[in-house]
């Protein structure tokens, strides 16, 4: 009976406080929720602006550091890195900041105890001037890179017998593009060359081949009796678990010592390992473009020193440049990353007093470097292209008019309203993939299911096929050449009609 009793009198008092704590807890959820915050002016102390923030407040007192007024005992409510190596630098950086807002002028720091961190902050002129965490100033990019660098493996080496004739032509010419003889080019399309009944297709950058595609066409073994159009699990059987892997996007990866190798939709992608490059020159530009800041000749320099860049696009404030074989990356005026990023297969100097490998053994990294030592460049590379590829051939809106059974129609208009680049990609890869090199097209009309009608202003109207990439001239002249609509194979333009037999 006593015990019978006994959680009777408990039970009641546990749901009181557990009612209690609900209620508060709204309560004060309520509370800050309704008040209204501006600004940090709108805190009535530093103890109400850290609170507000989830963080814990402890004292404020002069500080015993020369140079600093005042000392402010905290704790964070998250560590600055996660053990999945994810940084809570904007918890750290907002705080930090509205702490400086409302103590503008009077040089202070925060000090967490628990995580064994101090925030310096200076003014000049009641700027900031000054801010470390630890006195590092790229504390947080310091924290990533020690994680990516206790946690960096080098990427396993498969062992490959390459098979394909094409393949070891181009290892063998050193993967340059002169005196090399692959067969007949069907067509161009974002930047690749066709080369559709030999089953392959192959970007060049800089003269060299930067990455060859054997099609579902391609019938020959590529390596190890590994075919296209083979089972993920069937590559498995034969190359072991992949060294790369995307489950997202259907890819797996292996690297041996003289390709990449990737798989994606019965496809066999290859980039060559590039492992023969000088970084001297490179760490030089680096240091100087860390003492002088200007951006615009460190690009210029460097993409005179290595061409041989795949993606760069540029405008008057911004600038992204990627050398996906080297590892390297450089980002200016963005969201991310504003400097030089390195990635794991990066090898050599990143500056004049710096290798990759002492960054990797807790060397400080130097102004403007950033690192991703835990990705591998070319694996991004070939996920973007793998991404991008299924995009344009499953967009998510398009022109219902303009595509046929055989191919998705994708173009951008500009600002005259013509056309300025209109490709042609095949829906299940059966057929080719091309692209309208012409400029200045002022319309496009689909003919039938297998061609198209298109039209430029004092020049003339062409029938263009994809299934062939072939181009029929159906009219030149002078003539204005204004297409008003194609229908029942007769194509009405200007005052004028013409059949398409």
């Amino acid at each position: 009976m006593q015990k019978i009793k006994k959680r009777k009198w408990y039970i009641p008092i546990g749901i009181a406080i557990f009612i209690i704590i609900i209620v508060v807890t709204i309560f004060n959820l309520i509370e800050k929720n309704n008040k209204q915050i501006n600004s940090v002016n709108d805190f009535s102390s530093l103890k109400e602006l850290i609170e507000y923030n989830d963080c814990k407040y402890i004292k404020t007192t002069n500080s015993k550091e020369q140079g600093y007024q005042k000392d402010i005992y905290m704790e964070f409510s998250k560590p600055a890195i996660e053990d999945d190596g994810t940084t809570n630098e904007i918890l750290y950086k907002n705080l930090t900041s509205q702490i400086a807002g409302k103590m503008i002028g009077t040089n202070f720091r925060i000090i967490d105890e628990s995580k064994e961190i101090i925030i310096r902050v200076q003014f000049k002129e009641n700027v900031v001037s000054l801010y470390t965490i630890n006195n590092d100033p790229k504390y947080f990019e310091s924290l990533k890179t020690k994680y990516q660098s206790e946690n960096y493996k080098e990427d396993n080496i498969t062992n490959i017998q390459i098979q394909s004739n094409e393949l070891n032509t181009i290892i063998n010419n050193n993967w340059k593009t002169s005196k090399l003889n692959l067969g007949t080019m069907d067509s161009i399309c974002d930047n690749y060359n066709i080369y559709f009944d030999e089953g392959y297709k192959i970007r060049e950058v800089n003269a060299q081949v930067f990455n060859i595609i054997f099609t579902k066409q391609y019938t020959k073994n590529v390596f190890e009796n590994i075919k296209t159009g083979m089972e993920k699990e069937d590559i498995i059987k034969v190359l072991g678990e992949p060294t790369y892997e995307d489950l997202q996007n259907d890819i797996i990866g292996y690297k041996s010592n003289l390709i990449y190798i990737f798989f994606h939709d019965g496809e066999i992608s290859i980039y060559r390992v590039e492992d023969n490059y000088d970084t001297t020159e490179f760490a030089s530009l680096v240091t100087e473009y860390n003492n002088t800041n200007d951006y615009n000749t460190f690009i210029s320099k460097l993409t005179d020193l290595w061409p041989d860049y795949d993606v760069f696009e540029r405008n008057s404030s911004y600038v992204n440049l990627k050398y996906s074989l080297k590892g390297i990356e450089i980002t200016l005026n963005t969201i991310g990353n504003n400097g030089i990023t390195i990635y794991n297969n990066y090898e050599g100097k990143i500056a004049e007093d710096a290798f990759i490998e002492d960054i990797k053994n807790g060397k400080s990294l130097p102004k403007n470097i950033f690192t991703e030592l835990d990705k591998n460049m070319i694996f991004l590379s070939e996920q973007t292209r793998v991404k991008t590829d299924d995009a344009r051939r499953n967009p998510s809106n398009y022109d219902e008019n303009l595509n046929n059974s055989k191919y998705i129609l994708i173009y951008s208009k500009s600002e005259n309203g013509g056309y300025n680049k209109i490709r042609f990609y095949s829906k299940d890869k059966n057929f080719i993939d091309s692209e309208l090199k012409e400029q200045y097209i002022n319309g496009i009309y689909k003919l039938d299911n297998d061609s198209y009608i298109f039209n430029i202003e004092g020049k003339g109207i062409y029938k263009y096929i994809p299934q062939n990439a072939e181009l029929q001239i159906i009219i030149e002249g002078n003539s204005q050449f204004k297409v008003n609509k194609v229908e029942n194979n007769i194509i009405y333009y200007d005052n004028s009609q013409i059949n398409i037999k």
